[in-house]
């Protein structure tokens, strides 16, 4: 089978959308040596992970993000490049694929409906840009993959998409994000000055994510503990994250809620590993890879019991509450805080859970949609 990877969303301080194409290609290659793979990048974005001889690499100029170049560009240009290179099957790493009949058969990755369960997290514009692309992609695929159950979910009861056209392959994480030895938290603590005794959030600064509430949970577990303990918010600041951030500011304990600069992934690797435990109180997600990250660093875990999130953390974290509760997580964090043998006990059962997702069900989850796929065209 002759596979088309639109892999454009991988680039330079690439979002949690690129990282997941990024994990898609790797574990391809670990796995798919019995099809042949034609991969799409951005010119100048190809990754540095080597490619096997049946794996072509292409390169373009024209990112999806240039409007209407890059919508023009995908309906109309890369079907009849696709079909010169007889391509069986195109998937679209991110939401997008040609909105026409094609040669081909195609199959779309929708991560979330972000834009249709939470629009006042977008802009106006991109908010109706984001929901006529979901739903025009979710039609026209011959098949769709989502990361969660939730997701599925989701598209089945807002886009009336049949469960049986939608597979699962659930993400895995990069492989740096593990469990390091006393030692090395000792030298990566004092390396980056990290605090002795830290609270983790991971995750773009934007309303949906919920930091609001964190920043009101710490307040309440300062004043009422006052243990010598640090929250350290970490994500690049997303739509209208001036709010988060001024209430940081506000904060009578300022002082003790840090925002370092961190961007790429692996500088984030050692604040997982010497974070006391990790919170995360977004709510909704379409997977959740801050808690995966977290779980494989073996970090314990607080999470709002919402959208995808059970589905990831499993009983690893044991603690759920509701997202608009900083009184019910000030809560929770003064009994982890208190509580070491509750911190160990987490910490291995975040790394038995972590242990589930793997590069090699990612790749068996792909590669049977690629065949369903492929099947539906040769029986129609």
């Amino acid at each position: 089978m002759r596979i088309f990877l639109d892999l454009r969303t991988i680039r330079k301080n690439m979002t949690g959308v690129g990282a997941a194409s990024l994990l898609l290609l790797k574990a391809l290659i670990q796995r798919a040596s019995n099809h042949e793979f034609h991969c799409l990048f951005l010119k100048g974005e190809k990754p540095p992970t080597p490619l096997p001889p049946n794996f072509f690499p292409l390169e373009t100029d024209v990112d999806y993000e240039k409007h209407p170049s890059g919508e023009w560009w995908l309906h109309f240009t890369l079907p009849d490049m696709l079909k010169r290179l007889k391509i069986d099957v195109l998937h679209g790493t991110a939401f997008l694929i040609p909105w026409r009949k094609t040669s081909f058969r195609k199959i779309v990755t929708i991560h979330d409906i972000i834009s249709y369960k939470y629009p006042e997290g977008y802009p106006l514009a991109f908010r109706h840009y984001l929901k006529c692309v979901t739903r025009f992609s979710a039609h026209y695929a011959d098949r769709i993959i989502a990361s969660s159950e939730n997701t599925r979910r989701d598209l089945q009861e807002r886009l009336g998409i049949r469960g049986d056209k939608i597979d699962i392959a659930p993400c895995y994480s990069f492989d740096f994000f593990k469990l390091v030895s006393e030692d090395e938290k000792a030298a990566q603590r004092k390396a980056l000055n990290l605090p002795e005794k830290f609270m983790l959030y991971v995750g773009t600064l934007e309303k949906r994510k919920n930091q609001i509430t964190l920043i009101k949970a710490f307040e309440i577990f300062k004043k009422r503990t006052g243990l010598p303990y640090k929250l350290v918010l970490i994500g690049r600041a997303g739509y209208k994250s001036d709010e988060i951030l001024s209430e940081k500011e506000k904060s009578p304990y300022a002082g003790d809620i840090d925002y370092p600069d961190i961007e790429i992934p692996q500088e984030i690797q050692p604040y997982y590993s010497c974070a006391e435990f990790f919170v995360f109180p977004s709510f909704y997600e379409g997977f959740g890879m801050p808690v995966l990250e977290a779980m494989a660093s073996g970090t314990p875990v607080i999470a709002a019991k919402t959208s995808s999130v059970p589905e990831v953390l499993g009983e690893a974290g044991m603690y759920y509450f509701p997202p608009d509760s900083a009184e019910n997580l000030a809560n929770i964090m003064m009994e982890l805080a208190l509580n070491p043998y509750r911190l160990e006990s987490l910490r291995k059962k975040s790394l038995e859970q972590a242990a589930k997702f793997s590069s090699k069900r990612t790749a068996q989850a792909l590669l049977s949609s690629y065949e369903k796929a492929q099947m539906g065209a040769l029986v129609k």
